[in-house]
């Protein structure tokens, strides 16, 4: 299993005098680390001896705390005895934070894991450090370095007969571990693992948890005693030697009770198995009390939490710990009033006991929490007080009934008077403190008490008006609303709805509704974005219902707050609610008019607003977002489709290449062609040339299919062009070429596609990348999209796309000649063709002689464009007119 590995440094490029580079051979409290000679050069390289040949698994790097390098390399190799001049294999690097976040008060240690590589020697390059204002001389410094891997080649001594596990890694091995606990705790701690795994092989389960809590209790005892140490070496660098010899006999003493209440001895098993280790905390119950009691009679200023006093402006105090004015503190250090070393496995009754202590004591031990999950123990082997925290748990809302007798309601101080003085007087102080409480259960008495005086409200009897009534129920239900536990806020959000639906409705004015709409919205907005769904769902719910009440939806204040646009910037989950609460509002209240924005009968939902939020939620990241907004751009178009074109980008060949855009400028032309057939149904009566032109209008509409990003087909795939009748249901019969207009029951949809790559005389192939284009888009595709394009220029003459072999042969033929304003020049036969005619040259009576496909095309049924004169004009998918 991967373990630490011993070094040695063998090499250092530079190192200041009292920091040298041995002191990372070493971890502990005391350590002070390496620093690099001032005004050095750099790279910086530290050569590293490992005790052994290593299979290394990862390396941690604790690093000062403004002596920073921007980057550190890892450099391996197999040679023993390598120097400076060793050919070393680079592994990789190490990036590290320039700390400024922190104000250089902290230190960053950095967890690496590393390929598996086997090295007997690893060199670290250090590159210049981060500039900041401590760094007066430009130096880098490491405080300490941990190296994990597995022996190879031969035994690591000193491991013990603890059961192999490759998955295993000792979080006493973890250099937070072993830089804030005393060595020699340190030690016995590991000692105490091996036994313990041992015994979990053997099945001594209480052994091996009497283990488990004593190393607990020595590694607060070790974080304690390394403190000890590191104020008797300060107070040595103050030459104050009364306190250093204080702080020495202090951590002895301290020592020998841990040891003895713990019973170390015993638990080390040095001598062979000991029989009272194998019995369960019940039958060994009379020796826990006698070690607590001893451990109780603990000095004061053992059992206290050391403090260390720094003579202000002492001259010539330098700390032993280097730069630094303060000793470094534990990330692992816990507040506790009592000796760690009492946390024996009686804790756990202990707490239940003191559950119905009332408040006080819970608050006492709600530490507990934080100050395990703090530990660097494996979550398996961490104590879980589930019950204790759950605010939903039945168990604890038992000890809060339990404790009612005895339990004293808070009372509320100057500033949270002064805060609810309009509540108070409403209401009355007991109501309020109840709202004012820590106890959740006294909150929810508090809105059930709310909810009776709500309903039970009596304008002819109270003293109070019921604008003065609202405006405190509101200050209320706002303070309950940020609750975290979810039951308060449950019943807040209930009390709400309940509020606006029955008692704001004909009584409180519309200013004061407006005023706790105003106070209310922001907080249930920023509940919709939280990641829990119950909460976010009642929040939504909330709001709705809220939107729904008639005195609510007057105002027009949700709309408003709702259809702001969103911005990228904006969190996934708080625009993706909004937008989902916006379409919810128009399904069920529908979408108004300009003129009837201040319409009290109206949404308050406007076109303008609505079109501005759907475009600005397009550009969003989140694809969720960008879906919902498409959705309410699709249901603005059909009341007011120019407004909604207004706020998006030109539907042309470039835009329509964006996927999103694409599909939804789709679903606009089955709106409009949807909208032009219903007012073609409407006017039966007219002619048939009328009806013609309708007809021809809506394929000018159809032509713009979203399954044609550009007017050139790719040939690995014949179904990339498809009729935009497929996409209709309204036409899956007839099938009609979008480019010929060639219409006949003999094209099915692999037979439509056929005619595209076959027979369509509007269309020929690419001779130089084989693909589909339209003729009169071939230039275009020449000089822009053919793969090949390369290979061909365009004549500044004739504006034709020539290759490039050709292009003098092509300037000196007579046919290169400048264009005429409105014509184009066929690149199949040169001819000049008007821009609005390329139908007529390509399939007329005499179409272009050097299309290959215009045989074939007049076997095609035209359109009834070619019986009958109509004045209208026929758009390509391209935008050309024909």
């Amino acid at each position: 299993m991967p373990r630490k590995v011993g070094f040695n440094v063998v090499y250092a490029t530079s190192e200041e005098d009292r920091h040298s580079s041995l002191e990372l051979n070493v971890h502990g409290p005391t350590v002070r680390g390496w620093q690099s000679a001032r005004n050095c050069t750099y790279p910086q390289e530290l050569i590293l001896r490992l005790h052994g040949p290593t299979k290394l698994t990862r390396i941690q790097v604790l690093a000062h705390q403004y002596l920073i390098p921007e980057k550190l390399e890892i450099w391996t190799s197999r040679e023993e005895n390598a120097s400076a001049s060793t050919d070393f294999s680079y592994l990789g690097y190490i990036t590290l934070s320039d700390n400024a976040s922190t104000l250089y008060k902290s230190r960053e240690l950095k967890s690496v894991a590393l390929p598996e590589t086997e090295a007997l020697s690893l060199k670290l390059r250090l590159h210049k450090p981060h500039s900041n204002a401590h760094n007066t001389y430009c130096q880098v410094g490491l405080i300490a370095i941990n190296i994990l891997g597995e022996p190879y080649g031969q035994e690591l001594a000193g491991q013990g007969d603890a059961p192999y596990n490759p998955h295993y890694i000792s979080p006493y091995d973890d250099l937070a571990f072993e830089m804030y606990v005393d060595r020699e705790v340190a030690k016995i701690i590991r000692q105490m693992e091996v036994k313990k795994l041992l015994a979990v092989e053997e099945e001594r389960f209480e052994y091996a948890s009497k283990l488990k809590v004593a190393m607990e209790n020595l590694r607060k005892a070790g974080e304690r005693l390394g403190k000890y140490e590191l104020e008797k070496k300060y107070a040595i660098a103050l030459e104050d030697y009364d306190k250093a010899k204080a702080k020495k006999a202090q951590a002895q003493q301290y020592r020998q009770q841990v040891y003895q209440s713990l019973e170390i001895h015993n638990l080390l098993e040095i001598n062979g198995p000991v029989e009272k280790n194998n019995l369960s905390t019940a039958e060994d119950k009379e020796p826990t009390s006698t070690d607590n009691s001893n451990t109780a009679a603990l000095p004061d200023d053992v059992t206290s939490p050391p403090r260390l006093v720094i003579p202000p402006n002492r001259d010539g105090a330098v700390s032993p710990t280097g730069p630094a004015h303060q000793p470094p503190v534990s990330p692992l250090r816990q507040k506790s009033k009592s000796p760690e070393v009492t946390d024996s496995p009686t804790n756990g009754v202990h707490e239940k006991q003191n559950c119905n202590k009332g408040s006080l004591s819970r608050r006492k031990t709600k530490s507990a929490g934080p100050a395990l999950r703090s530990s660097y123990e494996a979550y398996e082997e961490r104590t879980i007080p589930a019950l204790r925290h759950s605010h939903t748990n039945e168990f604890t809302r038992e000890c809060h009934l339990d404790s009612a007798e005895t339990k004293v309601t808070s009372k509320l101080n100057d500033r949270e008077k002064k805060q609810a003085a309009l509540p108070i007087a409403v209401f009355g102080m007991e109501m309020v403190e109840k709202f004012y409480s820590k106890q959740f259960t006294d909150k929810e008495e508090g809105l059930m008490q709310l909810k009776e005086e709500l309903k039970n409200f009596d304008s002819a009897v109270s003293k109070h008006s019921p604008n003065k009534t609202a405006r405190a129920t509101i200050l209320l239900l706002h303070r309950a609303l940020r609750d975290k536990v979810f039951s308060v806020y449950s019943l807040a959000a209930q009390l709400i709805r309940i509020f606006f639906a029955e008692f704001a409705a004909d009584r409180v004015s519309s200013t004061e509704i407006a005023r706790s709409v105003e106070r209310l919205l922001p907080e249930l907005l920023t509940k919709s974005g939280d990641t829990t769904p119950r909460i976010h769902n009642m929040a939504v719910h909330t709001i709705l219902s809220m939107a729904d009440c008639k005195c609510v939806r007057e105002l027009h204040i949700i709309p408003v707050h709702l259809t702001r646009p969103v911005n990228s910037s904006t969190h996934q989950r708080l625009a993706l609610s909004r937008l989902e609460m916006v379409e919810q509002l128009i399904l069920s209240h529908g979408i108004s008019t300009e003129k009837q924005r201040y319409c009290n009968c109206c949404s308050g939902l406007t076109c303008r607003t609505l079109s501005e939020l759907g475009s600005s939620g397009l550009h969003h990241p989140a694809e969720a977002v960008r879906k919902v907004s498409e959705r309410i751009l699709v249901l603005v178009y059909k009341v007011n489709p120019r407004l909604v074109r207004k706020q998006l980008p030109p539907d042309d060949d470039i835009t329509r290449r964006n996927l999103l855009y694409r599909q939804l400028f789709h679903e606009f032309d089955l709106i409009d062609l949807q909208r032009k057939k219903e007012a073609e149904s409407t006017h039966k009566a007219t002619t048939t040339p009328t009806r013609t032109r309708s007809t021809e209008n809506n394929v000018t509409n159809l032509t713009k299919s979203p399954s044609r990003s550009s007017p050139v087909v790719s040939t690995g795939s014949s179904t990339s062009i498809t009729s935009p009748s497929e996409n209709s249901t309204d036409h899956k019969g007839d099938k009609m070429c979008i480019f010929c207009l060639s219409k006949g029951q003999v094209y099915s949809e692999e037979g439509l596609n056929i005619h595209y790559w076959r027979t369509c005389p509007m269309l020929t192939k690419c001779e130089a990348c084989k693909q589909v284009v339209e003729i009169s888009y071939l230039n275009l595709h020449l000089l822009n999209e053919c793969d090949m394009r390369s290979n061909y220029v365009k004549c500044d003459t004739c504006k034709q796309a020539v290759n490039e072999n050709a292009f003098e042969n092509h300037r000196q033929d007579k046919k290169c000649t400048k264009p005429i304003e409105g014509y184009e020049r066929c690149p199949l036969c040169s001819a000049l063709v008007n821009q609005n005619k390329w139908r007529e040259h390509l399939m007329g009576e005499h179409p272009c002689v050097n299309n290959p496909r215009s045989k074939i095309g007049k076997s095609c049924s035209k359109s009834p464009s070619n019986s009958q004169s109509i004045s209208g004009k026929l758009t390509s998918p391209t935008g050309r007119d024909y």
